[in-house]
């Protein structure tokens, strides 16, 4: 059992702070977007200073930029873990509504993330079986446009094809199938 103390605890030192500052970012930016979240809110959101926000993380803009890589890199520590598929379709879910609603903000979301281990991990994984490097990036594109697409409208296509009766599980197994198609030459 936690005490009060320690639920109330502020972040301290660097490392804490920058963590606290990443992960009130990535919600908020989640719930409201960048465009409609200050810097102030991410920092009462973190239990810190706005000075600290500004001090290791620049602007909004950088520190976006510093978000979209923790959680690109945070989604890829866990999938490196071999962690449950409920904890990877998580860090997947939050990392993906930041990138849309950064997106739709008119962020340059292609130019704030440096790495995408991700993209990059699945290109390794599709290319062996491809000859062409056009082809094997082609499929791995589209793949994750597909999962992305699913993520993001799965509701209102399940509603709107009839496919309300399919069960989560089922869904999920569908679309590793099409996946599955598309990164496979013919």
């Amino acid at each position: 059992m936690t005490t009060p103390e320690a639920t109330d605890a502020k972040p301290v030192g660097k490392e804490e702070v920058v963590e606290a500052v990443l992960t009130a970012a990535s919600a908020l930016f989640a719930e409201k977007g960048p465009a409609a979240t200050s810097i102030r809110e991410v920092a009462t959101r973190a239990g810190v200073n706005h000075g600290l926000v500004h001090r290791h993380f620049g602007s909004k803009r950088q520190l976006l930029a510093a978000t979209l890589q923790h959680l690109a890199d945070t989604a890829a520590a866990v999938r490196e873990a071999g962690a449950p598929i409920e904890e990877l379709e998580a860090a997947h879910d939050l990392q993906l509504r930041v990138m849309v609603r950064s997106t739709l903000d008119g962020f340059p979301i292609e130019e704030l993330q440096e790495r995408k281990p991700g993209m990059a991990w699945l290109l390794e994984q599709v290319r062996p079986g491809h000859a062409d490097e056009r082809d094997a990036r082609l499929a791995a594109a589209h793949a994750i446009a597909l999962q992305l697409g699913w993520r993001l409208m799965g509701p209102s296509l399940r509603a709107g094809f009839g496919l309300d009766d399919m069960s989560d599980a089922d869904m999920r197994a569908e679309i590793a199938q099409q996946i599955a198609k598309i990164v496979t030459p013919h």
